[in-house]
């Protein structure tokens, strides 16, 4: 889905907020090398499956709406781990993007449901503004309910409609940016017709 519900040129906003997984970086090719990754080290260690199916059902509450206390092995396979692949699959024209908005005074700032410090140090020297996950004391909520992203207004001090949310799920970053009474785009996980919509909203 690429639709967008706002009418100004991106370079028109006050403050850019980017979704992290599927938006930052193509999702897709991360979670095949992670997943190649995870076959291959629980193969000769099938004693330790539990902790596989600890990964899985992490994932599976997130989708559902359950946020999250990630314990070690979590925090490895699913932050750690991935910044290699995070940093060779990074959309490199969205970071531009948004790097020359911040240098003309926008500011930047990065929301995600998941913990994200350690998958933003992949995409150095990439280094917004503000940055946010669901587990925030201040949030304590996953996406699509709305309170991050007025939390997030609030403490940008803006208006809402000098205000952008990017993202790759209209179910999770739309519906939320609409909740808020916020412009938003939609970006395809495709990354030739990501490219063709970057020529239009740049």
């Amino acid at each position: 889905m690429t639709s967008s519900l706002h009418i100004k040129r991106i370079s028109d906003y006050k403050a850019l907020i980017l979704d992290m997984d599927g938006t930052l970086y193509y999702h897709s090719p991360v979670r095949i090398c992670m997943a190649i990754e995870l076959f291959f080290y629980y193969l000769f260690r099938l004693n330790r499956l539990s902790e596989l199916f600890a990964i899985y059902e992490y994932r599976k509450n997130y989708e559902r709406g359950q946020l999250q206390t990630p314990d070690s092995n979590i925090i490895y396979w699913m932050e750690k781990r991935p910044k290699k692949y995070i940093r060779i699959f990074r959309d490199k024209r969205l970071i531009n993007i948004a790097e020359r908005m911040q240098q003309q005074g926008a500011k930047i700032v990065v929301y995600s449901d998941y913990p994200l410090k350690e998958k933003l140090k992949a995409l150095s020297p990439f280094n917004p503004d503000l940055y946010f996950s669901a587990g925030d004391p201040e949030i304590q909520c996953l996406k699509p309910d709305s309170k991050g992203l007025l939390h997030i207004i609030n403490i940008l001090n803006l208006p809402v409609e000098d205000i952008i949310f990017i993202g790759d799920r209209f179910e999770k970053d739309g519906l939320c940016a609409q909740h808020a009474g916020m412009d938003y785009h939609i970006l395809n996980h495709n990354c030739i017709i990501r490219n063709q919509l970057y020529r239009k909203i740049k």
